[in-house]
């Protein structure tokens, strides 16, 4: 979500608490009171302002017909939210679409047809694990708990929890579809020397 549809909903949060308060304010005001919040001068400035912001959103693709299981996946595992579905014409589910760590996420199924013709090329889900280009990194709290919910929900451990050489705790798993998830904990360790 961007900062212009973030302030929209803080302003209409902030409305209906103060009018639970008995105090009425115009939607207008809130939005000017979210602005300054944001460290805008007012609300014009911050609309303006995000008019040039670039957002990141990106396809996951799976086996045609995988979809929905993904998305159980995802969302037992990292509290993916559904946010949206699309479906083909015979009512047959071609994409969901989740909000993951903040940002936009589709998971697809790749087409059957240039599955089996990939001279047409891809894009192709993964046969198997780890064999796309890519790493996501889930920056998380507690990077023991979302490997064990991660696990649990049907990943591979690729590598368990350790500290890596920058003093970060870190994990990655394999997805069931292949791909490859680095979990971060949000904080650098510290370690404490015994006297």
């Amino acid at each position: 979500m961007g900062i212009l549809a973030r302030s929209k909903s803080m302003a209409n949060a902030l409305r209906k608490a103060l009018a639970e308060q008995h105090i009425e304010l115009p939607h207008s005001a809130c939005l000017e009171i979210v602005a300054r919040q944001f460290g805008f001068s007012g609300w014009n400035i911050l609309k303006a302002a995000s008019e040039n912001e670039t957002s990141l959103s990106f396809t996951l693709f799976v086996e045609h017909g995988r979809q929905q299981e993904a998305f159980l996946f995802y969302q037992a595992a990292f509290g993916a939210v559904r946010t949206k579905a699309h479906y083909l014409q015979e009512n047959e589910l071609m994409t969901v679409e989740l909000e993951l760590g903040g940002r936009q996420v589709a998971v697809c199924g790749s087409n059957p047809r240039r599955e089996a013709e990939p001279q047409r090329g891809g894009p192709f889900f993964l046969k198997e694990k780890g064999a796309g280009s890519t790493v996501f990194r889930l920056v998380v709290n507690d990077a023991a708990a979302v490997l064990k919910a991660a696990v649990a929900a049907g990943a591979a451990v690729r590598d368990k929890v350790e500290f890596a050489d920058d003093g970060w705790r870190v994990a990655t798993i394999f997805d069931p579809f292949g791909h490859i998830w680095a979990l971060q904990e949000k904080k650098v360790a510290t370690t404490r020397q015994v006297a």
